[in-house]
C-alpha cells in the first residue's frame, strides 16, 4: 500500500457550500470518504491504495457539478487534484423589508435552515411581510371574488402593488457550469406552526411576473411545485400573495417557504442535498381610529332618510379636508342576493345568504368595520390597501359591499365567512372601536390604539338552575361575537382588544355607550377624550334647573308661533307612543309613557332610579375596565354625555324556580321590583335602549362632529329663541378641551334612533392613517 492524496479545489465564490465526498474506486480497492470540508478553497485527502492499479477518482458535493478521473495510475504515491465546478441556488425574499429581494452577497442565508429564524418587528425588525391581496383589480373570476381569491394575476397593477416577490438565483463558478440534467428543484411550503392549517391555504405562488402566470402553489395546486432549473438563469422571480390574515387555524400569519434542491447522484433520488428555507409573514390588519383623518364618508341611501343626507351633507361642506367626499352606499331594492366564496379546505364553496340578506338595511356601520393593510412595496415605499372587513351578519347591505364597495380601491375580507357561528347582533360593526394611541404604565405601549368590543357571557353571571335554559336566552338575547371574526382580531396582535360589557343593552354595541374624540392638548398617548353616555349627568343637568324650568319640554321638537309668541312643540314617538314630558315629570311618580317590557307600566321615578343606580353603574363598570387596560383618569381623560335610558327588553327567566341573587340586585333589601331593582344586563332585570337620542353614538370627522340631536330639555330664552340643554352642555365642554371641532346636531330620530340606532350606525368611513402609522412594523 502507498499513500496517495486527492486534493479538491473549490471555487470562492461559494461561500455556503463547503461538503464534498471523495471516492476512489480501482479493480481490487475501492475507498470513499465521508462529506467533509471547511472554510478553505483547497481541501485534500489522504489514501492508502494498491500500486499498480488503476482508480477513478470521484469528487462530489451539495452545490457542486460531479467530476469523475478515470484511469489514475498509483505507483509509489503521488497526487491528484480535481477542480470543481459550483452550480447552486439560493432562496431569496425581503427580509429587511426595505423594497428588496435580498441575495446571498448581501444577506447570507441559513442553509438548511430557517431565514430569519424569527419573525421580528420594530426598528430591526426581520421576515418578509406578504399582502393579502383582497382587493379586485379587475378580471376576477366572478362577482364577489377579491384577487387572493382566483388563481389569476388580475392585471399589471395587481402584479405591481398587490403582491410581493420570491426570487430564486443560481449561482455558477467554474468553466461554463451547466445544470445537471438529473437534478431536481423543487419550492414548498408547510406552517411555521404545529396544528395550523396546511400552509398552501393560506398562500399562492405564481410561476412568473405576468399577467398570463400560472399557479405553482395554492390550495388548488398543493403545497409543492417541481422547477425547472434551465428556467432559473440567473434568477427567477415568483410573485406570492397571502389567501388570508392571521387568524383562526392560522395564529401565526407566518408559512415557510423552502427551496430543495435534490442530487441524486449526492444525497439519492428524495433526499435533499441542500435546502433553504424563509419564513414569511401575512401583513396585518389595522383598524382605523379617530386620529386617523377621514377622506370619504358612506351611508347607506334610500327614500326614507333623504333629509338626514342633506344634513349630513351640509357638515360634510364645512370640513377643511376632501369636503366633497361624501359617498353613498346606493342601496337598491331590486338589488340581488350576491354568493359569498369562501374557502372550503382546497375548493372555494360559496355562503348561502339567509332570509335576513334581503331585509331592508340602513345599517352601513354595522356592515363592515373600517381599517388598513400595509406592507413594504416593491418599490420601496408602504404599499396600502383601504381593507374593510365584513361583519358576520347577513343584512341588504352585505350583497352592496360585494357587489360594489369590494374594488381596486377598496378590498373586503371575511374572517367569518363560511363559519357556522351565529351572526347575532354583536358581531356589527357598530360593537367594535378602537382607542386612539394608548398607553399602560409599567406595561406595554400600544402606537396604533386598541381596538374594544362588548362580547356577551364574559360578565355574565349564570346560575345553575337557569343554565338548562341558558342557550336558548343566549339566542334570543345574547351579544357573542363569532369565534371567526374574535381570533382574527387578537392574531393581529397590534392593537390587542379589550372586551366590554354590552349585555345591558338591547342592540348591545359599544358604540352605544361611548367614543374617543381628538384632544390636542393631550401628552404623547393621551391625545384624545373618552366620551361615555351618562344617566348621572342627565338627571343632575336637569336637576340643577328644575326650579326655574320645571316645564321646560324634552324629546320633543320646539317650533316657534310668531302669532302667540311662544314656542309650540311636536311631541316625538317611540314604539308609536308619545315620549315628551317636562322636566318636573322625569322627577315625579307619575306613569312614564313607555310599555314595561314584562307588560304593564312604570313611573318616572322608577326610570330615574333604575338610571341613576342601575344603568349608571354598568357604565362605569366598562370604564373601569378600560381603566385597566390602559392609563385612563376617571376625573380628567372622561366627559359624561348627558343620555336616558328605558328598559326595551325582558331578561325574565322562563324557569319560575330562579331567584335573583343579592349580586344581581341594585338594593338588597328589597324585592326585583318588576326587574327595575336588578342591574342592566342581569337576569329578572332588563336590556336598554337610549330614550334621548344617544349623543356618543356620533360620527367623528376632521373638525366635524355629526352628533343625533338629542331632544333634551328645551329652555326657551326670548323670542324665537333658546337652546337644548343636552346640546349646549356638550358642545361647551367639548369647546374647553378642542376648539377646532364643530359640533353638528343632526336629526336622526325616525330613520334611525327609534329603530334602535343613530347617526354611528348609519354612516362609516375611509380613514387615512399617518405615513407612520402606515409602517406598524417598525413599531
Amino acid at each position: 500500500m502507498v499513500t496517495f492524496t486527492v486534493k479538491v479545489t473549490r471555487p470562492a465564490s461559494n461561500k455556503l457550500l463547503k461538503a464534498v465526498s471523495i471516492d476512489v474506486a480501482g479493480t481490487t480497492n475501492a475507498q470513499k470518504t465521508p462529506s467533509f470540508g471547511d472554510d478553505d478553497t483547497s481541501l485534500s485527502q489522504e489514501f492508502q491504495l494498491e500500486p499498480g492499479d488503476n482508480y477513478t477518482i470521484t469528487v462530489k458535493g451539495p452545490g457542486y457539478l460531479k467530476e469523475s478521473v478515470p484511469n489514475v495510475t498509483v505507483s509509489n504515491g503521488g497526487e491528484k487534484t480535481v477542480a470543481l465546478k459550483s452550480v447552486w441556488f439560493s432562496l431569496h425574499t425581503d427580509r429587511d423589508r426595505d423594497g428588496k429581494i435580498e441575495n446571498g452577497d448581501d444577506t447570507p442565508a441559513a442553509i438548511n435552515g430557517l431565514s430569519p429564524a424569527a419573525i421580528t418587528f420594530g426598528v430591526d425588525g426581520v421576515g418578509a411581510i406578504i399582502p393579502v391581496n383582497c382587493n379586485r383589480d379587475g378580471n376576477n373570476t366572478a362577482i364577489a371574488y377579491s384577487d387572493c381569491q382566483d388563481d389569476k394575476i388580475n392585471s399589471d397593477e395587481d402584479l405591481l402593488t398587490g403582491l410581493s416577490r420570491l426570487k430564486i438565483i443560481r449561482h455558477s463558478a467554474g468553466d461554463a457550469a451547466d445544470v445537471d440534467a438529473n437534478w431536481v428543484i423543487k419550492l414548498s411550503v408547510e406552517p411555521a406552526v404545529l396544528g395550523e392549517n396546511p400552509a398552501e391555504q393560506h398562500v399562492r405562488i405564481f410561476s412568473k411576473a405576468g399577467t398570463d402566470a400560472t399557479e405553482l402553489i395554492s390550495p388548488q395546486k398543493g403545497k409543492t411545485a417541481t422547477l425547472n432549473a434551465a428556467d432559473i438563469n440567473p434568477t427567477l422571480v415568483f410573485p406570492l400573495e397571502m389567501i388570508r390574515f392571521a387568524g383562526k387555524d392560522f395564529e401565526s400569519g407566518t408559512v415557510k417557504i423552502t427551496l430543495s434542491v435534490i442530487q441524486p447522484e449526492y444525497a439519492g433520488l428524495d433526499t435533499p442535498s441542500y435546502t433553504f428555507t424563509e419564513q414569511v409573514v401575512a401583513a396585518k390588519w389595522v383598524a382605523n381610529h379617530h386620529l386617523h383623518k377621514v377622506t370619504k364618508l358612506l351611508v347607506a341611501s334610500d327614500d326614507f332618510n333623504g333629509d338626514f343626507i342633506r344634513d349630513l351633507e351640509t357638515a360634510v361642506a364645512n370640513e377643511p379636508i376632501h369636503p366633497t367626499d361624501l359617498r353613498y352606499g346606493i342601496l337598491k331594492s331590486d338589488q340581488k342576493q350576491v354568493p359569498i366564496p369562501f374557502l372550503d379546505t382546497n375548493r372555494w364553496s360559496f355562503a348561502k345568504p339567509s332570509s335576513g340578506a334581503s331585509k331592508t338595511d340602513q345599517w352601513m356601520r354595522d356592515t363592515v368595520f373600517s381599517g388598513y393593510s400595509s406592507w413594504p412595496g416593491n418599490t420601496g415605499a408602504a404599499e396600502v390597501q383601504t381593507t374593510f372587513v365584513k361583519m358576520h351578519r347577513q343584512r341588504l347591505l352585505q350583497n352592496w359591499v360585494f357587489e360594489t364597495l369590494l374594488s381596486k380601491d377598496y378590498a373586503v375580507y371575511y374572517p367569518a365567512a363560511g363559519r357556522r357561528d351565529a351572526a347575532n347582533s354583536a358581531n356589527s360593526g357598530g360593537n367594535f372601536e378602537v382607542t386612539p394611541p394608548v398607553k399602560k404604565t409599567g406595561g406595554r405601549t400600544y402606537p396604533l390604539g386598541r381596538i374594544y368590543y362588548g362580547n356577551g357571557g364574559s360578565n355574565l353571571y349564570i346560575h345553575p338552575a337557569i343554565r338548562n335554559i341558558y342557550d336558548e336566552l343566549r339566542k334570543d338575547y345574547g351579544h357573542t361575537i363569532d369565534p371567526g371574526t374574535r381570533e382574527f382580531l387578537k392574531r393581529q396582535t397590534l392593537q390587542e382588544p379589550i372586551e366590554l360589557n354590552t349585555d345591558w343593552l338591547l342592540v348591545g354595541h359599544v358604540d352605544e355607550m361611548m367614543t374617543f374624540l381628538p384632544n390636542p392638548n393631550g401628552n404623547e398617548h393621551k391625545k384624545w377624550k373618552l366620551l361615555v353616555a351618562s344617566p348621572q349627568k342627565a338627571y343632575e343637568l336637569m336637576d340643577g334647573i328644575k326650579g326655574t324650568h320645571g316645564s321646560a319640554r324634552l324629546l320633543a321638537k320646539p317650533v316657534w308661533n310668531s302669532l302667540t309668541t311662544t314656542f309650540d312643540y311636536t311631541p316625538l314617538r317611540l314604539d308609536s307612543q308619545d315620549v315628551s314630558a317636562s322636566i318636573t315629570k322625569f322627577f315625579s311618580t307619575d306613569r312614564a309613557p313607555l310599555r314595561n317590557p314584562r307588560g304593564g307600566t312604570y313611573t318616572y321615578k322608577q326610570l330615574k332610579d333604575w338610571n341613576l343606580l342601575g344603568v349608571q353603574k354598568v357604565i362605569t363598570d366598562n370604564i373601569n375596565i378600560l381603566a385597566d387596560a390602559f392609563d385612563l383618569d376617571a376625573t380628567n381623560d372622561v366627559l359624561h354625555v348627558p343620555v336616558i335610558f328605558v328598559p326595551d327588553a325582558d331578561l325574565e327567566p322562563r324557569n319560575s324556580s330562579y331567584t335573583t341573587l343579592s349580586r344581581d340586585k341594585i338594593n338588597t333589601l328589597y324585592n326585583d321590583q318588576g326587574g327595575f331593582n336588578v342591574y342592566p344586563g342581569r337576569y329578572n332585570g332588563f336590556q336598554c335602549g337610549a330614550l334621548t337620542a344617544d349623543m356618543p353614538n356620533m360620527f367623528v370627522g376632521n373638525t366635524q362632529l355629526y352628533i343625533p340631536k338629542p331632544y333634551g330639555p328645551w329652555i326657551a330664552t326670548g323670542d324665537n329663541a333658546g337652546y337644548d340643554l343636552f346640546e349646549k352642555y356638550l358642545d361647551d365642554e367639548i369647546k374647553k378641551f378642542n376648539t377646532d371641532l364643530t359640533c353638528n346636531f343632526i336629526d336622526d330620530w325616525y330613520d334611525y334612533h327609534a329603530c334602535k340606532g343613530e347617526i354611528h350606525c348609519g354612516t362609516n368611513e375611509v380613514r387615512a392613517p399617518s405615513p407612520a402609522d402606515l409602517k406598524w412594523w417598525s413599531y
